[in-house]
């Protein structure tokens, strides 16, 4: 996982992001505003954000690239990674103490 390593998520209320703390993007910060699954209307994932902070030193551009994408695309594929495992953790922990009664 590269939380608290290459981003930081951060929460308020039913808003949520990170900043990036490392690399050629540190202290860009990303707001999510929607993150929607693939399904038959849209094969991909669907990806909307906001960047509500980046240094001076980074232009428009540089934040509009490919590199920057692809640094965007490897944090929401750790997000996700995270989630599910949780999920499946959650799920393994249910099972277990359904097991037991």
């Amino acid at each position: 996982m590269l939380r608290n390593e290459l981003f930081k998520p951060w929460f308020v209320a039913d808003d949520w992001g990170f900043e990036i703390i490392d690399g050629e993007y540190k202290e860009v910060t990303v707001q999510i505003q929607k993150l929607e699954f693939p399904s038959e209307d849209a094969p991909e994932l669907q990806l909307d954000y906001h960047i509500i902070r980046k240094p001076d030193h980074l232009t428009d551009e540089d934040v509009r690239g490919d590199m920057f994408r692809s640094v965007m695309e490897v944090i929401i594929n750790d997000i996700l990674r995270e989630a599910i495992d949780n999920l499946k953790q959650t799920r393994d922990n249910d099972t277990k103490e359904s097991g037991t009664e």
